[in-house]
This record gives C-alpha cells, sequence and structure tokens, in this order.
C-alpha cells in the first residue's frame, strides 16, 4: 500500500499559510492528470496578512469520478491546527499515485485549509470567533446550554498574561479537569469567548455541505474520513479518535480497519472528549452505514500551556477588536499559539509525518480489503 519508509521532506511543513498552499498546490500539479479529477478552490471573503487570497482547495484523485472506496484527508479545521494536517497532505500525494494507479475503484478527496482565515491569521476560530468544532448544531433548535462556561467568561476574558503556573488562579473552586471541561465543551452566548459554536452555520460549514453533495460521495460505496488535528495527548503522537456511538456501524468499522489505534471518546478511551456540535457529526450523516469517520490527532504540550495559549490569545484578540487594530501574526502572544499547535521541532514534524503515512494506510487497507 503506501511506502511508509519512504524518505520524508521536512519541507512539508509551510511556514505560513501562503507557503503550505503553494506546496500543496504544487504537489498537485506533479501528479499525473490522468488521475486529477476535479479541482475547486472556494475563495473566502477576506483576505490573509499580506492582502493574500485566503482558499478551502479542494482535490478529488483517482481513475473515476465517482469511485466505489473513497478516502478523505482534511487540514486546517483549527485554523493554526492546519500546518500539520497541510503537511501530511502535501507528503502523502506523491505515495498516493501508484495506490490510485493500481486500484481502479478508489478516489481520494483532499480538503485543505478548511478554515483558510484562521490557517493564515494563525487563529483557532474562523473570522467570526467560530470553533469548527462547536458548529455543526441545528439552529433551528434551542442551542446548547453551557452554564459552567457562562459563569467563568468574564473570569477568563479579565486574566493577564498568563501563564502555566498561574493559570490556576481562574478555577480557585474546582479542579483543572472540571476546568478545563467547562472552557472546552463548547458555548453559544458569547462571541468574543472560547469555544463559541457560532449562532448560524459557518462559512465553511457551508462550503463543507457543498463539497459533500458532490456525486462522488452519494455513490461510494465505502467512505473512510480523517481530519487531521493537534494539540491534545503525548509530544508527537498521532492518537485516531472514534467519536461514533457505541455498537454503531461506523464505531465497529473504525474498530476493524483501525484496530486498537481507535479510542473511543463515548468509552472515556481518549485523549479527547465527547462534546456537541462536532465536524465528526456532519460527516457520520453522509457515511452512514458506509465506513467511519476519525480525528488524527497529534499531540504536542501540557493542558495547562494550551488552555494558557488559547484564553492569552483570545483576550488579545478582543483588545484587537475593540481598539480597530490589525492583527500582527508575529506578536509574541500568537506566535506562542503556533508553537504550541505546531513545534518547529525536527523529531515531532517527522513524528508527525510517519503516523500520517501510517493512519492513511490503516484507512486504504480498510477500504481495499
Amino acid at each position: 500500500m503506501l511506502k511508509l519508509m519512504s524518505e520524508q521532506d521536512p519541507g512539508c511543513f509551510g511556514a505560513h499559510y501562503g507557503d503550505a498552499r503553494q506546496r500543496f498546490l504544487a504537489g498537485r500539479q506533479r501528479m499525473a492528470p490522468s488521475l486529477v479529477r476535479a479541482r475547486q478552490s472556494f475563495t473566502h471573503p477576506l483576505s490573509g496578512p499580506q492582502q493574500e487570497p485566503l482558499c478551502c482547495d479542494v482535490l478529488q484523485l483517482g481513475q473515476r469520478a465517482t469511485p466505489q472506496r473513497l478516502l478523505v484527508l482534511v487540514s486546517g479545521t483549527h485554523g493554526v491546527e492546519g500546518f500539520a494536517g497541510s503537511a501530511i497532505q502535501c507528503d502523502c500525494l506523491p505515495l498516493l499515485e501508484s495506490v490510485l494507479n493500481a486500484n481502479a475503484s478508489l478516489g481520494v478527496v483532499m480538503i485543505h485549509a478548511f478554515n483558510p482565515w484562521g490557517f493564515a491569521w494563525l487563529r483557532r476560530y474562523d473570522h467570526e470567533g467560530i470553533d469548527l468544532n462547536r458548529n455543526f448544531v441545528d439552529f433551528a433548535l434551542p442551542l446548547p446550554a453551557n452554564p459552567d462556561y457562562d459563569r467563568l467568561h468574564a473570569r477568563l476574558l479579565a486574566a493577564d498574561a498568563l501563564t502555566p503556573d498561574t493559570l490556576a488562579q481562574l478555577y480557585p473552586d474546582m479542579d483543572l479537569a472540571t476546568f478545563t471541561a467547562a472552557v472546552t465543551g463548547g458555548q453559544y452566548r458569547h462571541r468574543d469567548g472560547l469555544f463559541y459554536g457560532g449562532n448560524g452555520p459557518s462559512w465553511s460549514r457551508t462550503i463543507l455541505e457543498e463539497i459533500t453533495a458532490a456525486p462522488a460521495f452519494a455513490r461510494a460505496e465505502r467512505i473512510a474520513v480523517i481530519d487531521l488535528h493537534t494539540g491534545l495527548g503525548p509530544y508527537g503522537y498521532g492518537e485516531v479518535i472514534n467519536d461514533h456511538p457505541v455498537h454503531s456501524d461506523g464505531f465497529r468499522r473504525a474498530l476493524d480497519w483501525y484496530g486498537d489505534n481507535a479510542r473511543s471518546t463515548e468509552l472515556g478511551e481518549s485523549v479527547s472528549s465527547r462534546k456537541q456540535g462536532l465536524l465528526d457529526y456532519h460527516w457520520h450523516d453522509v457515511i452512514q452505514s458506509r465506513g467511519c469517520f476519525v480525528t488524527l490527532e497529534f499531540g504536542s504540550f501540557d493542558s495547562r500551556r494550551l488552555l494558557t495559549a488559547l484564553i492569552n490569545e483570545q483576550v488579545l484578540h478582543n483588545r484587537l477588536s475593540e481598539s480597530g487594530t490589525v492583527r500582527d501574526i508575529d506578536d509574541e502572544t500568537i506566535q506562542a499559539l503556533k508553537r504550541f499547535f505546531c513545534p518547529d521541532e525536527r523529531s515531532w514534524q517527522q513524528q508527525v509525518l510517519f503516523r500520517g503515512r501510517q493512519v492513511t494506510d490503516l484507512a486504504l487497507r480498510g477500504l481495499l480489503a
């Protein structure tokens, strides 16, 4: 299947969004034209730090426009996390060519920079402050409540120059696990707050709904989706997160294809926990009983550092918004966020690329079995 031991190119990691996009587009250009079925670029209404256009790029590969087996790789759901996901896509592109040539039933779709604004401006959220992984709820129904976050909101935004050692001052009446769950669970009341799910479908969500309405998704007999993320878990390790309900077809399929790599949020096995509004649930609806969706989550640093970086960046973002000041992506607070989600360290990048190949290979073997 994939040549797991092929030489790695650390240049797959872009220095910034524009660089990452150019590397992805260059990799696309190098693919055999006979395998390129479709190319789309959804242009965001806003521009990047250098006034560059921001795009969610979609590439479909394979011998057929409507393959029986479909692998989907998604990067940049959480903007600033897109560097690792983009690198995995660029690394896998040339390795997939021989697999596609040998398997006429196989197709591959790559969704690059699902949240291009967050990727370019080094935010986890989109241009409206929306966390895309809390945005997939039914907005016609009453929105989920998070009273624990409501009680913390003002305290979080009043924080000043937090460090991991001073973070505990924000939760004197609870433990770290309870505080983390309250902050990260998602909330729909405070647009200027953390993990905001929005009050309607985001730009990226509408794009995804258009992408997945294509015939390739409707006609595929088996579908494997891997959403690429960073930030949770041991340094450099990529955990396969299975959010399918226990006993569902998707849950069983994830265990069949990924084995004990697949860790269930519902069973409490995963570094993540089950939440409302996840992108996962859109994919569950698309896939039905035809396959499974997993998140491949690469760890970096500990949860105190994660929360510190996110809170400091949110406070800075609100201050800039209130004053009308343009965001400077070289600001130390913003660069600290980037370093958390994409450590500029060779061994971490090597682990990410190899594990990305490994999990992609498992998905291909499951699809083609």
